[in-house]
């Protein structure tokens, strides 16, 4: 490391002016859009027009000078004696951030349409698990963003990881590139149309009912004159051709709406592995690059559906430490992955994985599907008790029956099919948790970066000596419910292999 490097003040890129000028005319204009709106709608006079006009370049004059002030006041640099980034900025009052190196999360990128336009980054520095908040850097340019990172990240490594990289390592040998993965175009086709096959049963279930109404009330009183049906027949096919046609263009509308929504957030999606972290970047609206190391995974979750496997489609959800409040936001979701470069995330994440001495599966209690089964049948008895009581459902007695008993033998083949499929999976080094009928999951997470665990016992548990178990990291919890109490022993050596650990969790 250059001990030189940053040590002085520096400014955000010039081009930070203009951001910070936009910006702050955005906001005004969320402020007053309704005073614009009002003076559009309501003919003002020629005077009102001229003081409005007036007051508006006033009010973009103070506001450039106000980013150029913001500009100015805009200062960071790194002070190596006291092992600190230092952040101070504010016009009329100042605000002075100090990070230890140590407290320093994460390092990375982001990038709006207009950053990428005037050639720009935002550098997001994450100190979460502390006290304090995120800082940002809204303008600044690639080769100096992407030298800050490296910079501090190799500040926090010597500081609290030589064990593990070595004093030796440079920040040159870091960007030895292993491999690099890029989602394609037809790939996030394929995620947007395999992931919205829920909307599509929706509008089924929504459309058969229609046509039933309709057909239903196109025979009403009818019933008794066989050459009714025969003479409306061709009435009843256009009634249905018509709602068909419906169905089939708002499903399209559905399915494109999503690979619209697949298309922002996930465009050029790429991975790259270097020699000690894994970068992610990604995002059309937003462009988003992340730099993931082994030390601060909590959490990683790989999901998929039987559409999805198929297409040798997988995502996998890493969840970074982070503090309380802000769990959500440092899940990274990465879409499109195929076996093989799940296999290979799985080996950079975790580089010490080998076969266990030892492999015990836990199985939920039959009691856990009851209880499951009784929740999913409490739709059918709001469906039948409105049916029976008010006049809100017009449905004869044999399509009530024939709709209620579809509903009871798909309800309950779903949550067997579910409750066979959940697993625990405690190995020397790892534990597991597997899930899901159709969206399988898989969750695992290290043993020692386990925080606390959390076994309670519910009144109607006790006769069965059921327990239902939450495992807590820093990068949200893992949850397995009415599992029997023979899972102790194995809590305990989870605890101990926590406790005992001298690697750091995050």
């Amino acid at each position: 490391m250059n001990p030189e490097a940053y040590s002085t003040t520096q400014h955000q890129s010039i081009a930070g002016i203009l951001l910070i000028y936009l910006s702050s005319l955005y906001k005004l204009f969320r402020m007053f859009w309704a005073l614009g709106a009002y003076l559009l709608l309501s003919s003002p006079s020629k005077t009102t027009l001229i003081y409005t006009g007036l007051g508006l370049l006033v009010l973009l004059v103070l506001t450039l000078i106000y980013s150029y002030l913001y500009y100015r006041r805009f200062i960071f640099y790194i002070d190596y004696e006291r092992e600190e980034f230092i952040l101070e900025k504010g016009v009329f009052s100042t605000e002075n951030t100090a990070i230890p190196f140590d407290k320093i999360q994460q390092v990375y990128f982001k990038r709006s349409i207009l950053q990428r336009l005037i050639k720009v980054y935002s550098l997001v520095i994450d100190t979460a698990g502390s006290n304090q908040k995120e800082v940002e850097i809204k303008a600044i340019s690639g080769e100096d963003a992407n030298r800050l990172s490296k910079i501090l990240l190799k500040a926090k490594s010597e500081k609290t990881e030589t064990e593990q990289f070595g004093k030796e390592s440079t920040i040159e040998g870091e960007s030895q590139e292993a491999w690099t993965h890029k989602v394609g175009v037809f790939t996030l086709l394929k995620i947007g149309i395999s992931t919205n096959y829920l909307r599509g049963l929706s509008f089924i279930f929504v459309f058969v009912m229609t046509i039933y109404n309709r057909i239903n009330t196109y025979f009403e009183d009818r019933m008794e004159d066989v050459e009714v049906y025969v003479s409306q027949f061709s009435g009843v096919l256009q009634s249905i051709g018509f709602l068909a046609m419906l169905f089939v263009l708002l499903l399209l509308l559905s399915i494109s709406i999503t690979i619209i929504e697949v298309f922002i957030k996930y465009y050029g999606l790429k991975i790259q592995q270097n020699k000690n972290k894994m970068e992610v970047e990604m995002g059309l609206k937003t462009n988003t690059k992340v730099s993931l190391q082994p030390r601060r995974l909590q959490l990683m979750r790989i999901k998929t559906n039987p559409v999805q496997g198929r297409l040798n489609l997988y995502e996998a959800q890493i969840s970074l430490s982070s503090s309380e409040n802000e769990l959500q936001k440092n899940k990274i979701k990465i879409p499109g992955l195929g076996k093989g470069i799940v296999k290979r995330i799985k080996y950079f994440l975790y580089p010490e994985s080998s076969e266990s001495s030892f492999r015990t599966i836990f199985k939920p209690d039959k009691l856990l599907l009851f209880r499951k089964i009784s929740l999913a049948m409490l739709p059918v008895l709001v469906f039948l008790s409105l049916w029976y009581f008010t006049d809100f459902i017009k449905l004869q007695f044999w399509a009530v029956l024939v709709l209620a008993g579809l509903y009871i033998i798909a309800a309950v083949s779903l949550q067997i099919l579910a409750f066979k499929a959940r697993k625990l999976i405690v190995t020397e080094e790892f534990l597991q948790k597997k899930k899901g009928f159709w969206n399988k999951t898989e969750e695992t997470l290290e043993l020692f970066k386990i925080q606390s665990i959390s076994v309670k016992q519910p009144i109607w548990y006790r006769r069965r000596n059921l327990v239902n178990i939450v495992f807590h990291t820093a990068g949200g919890d893992l949850r397995f419910y009415a599992v029997a109490k023979e899972v102790l022993p194995y809590i305990n050596y989870v605890l101990y292999k926590a406790e005992v650990t001298s690697k750091n969790w995050m």
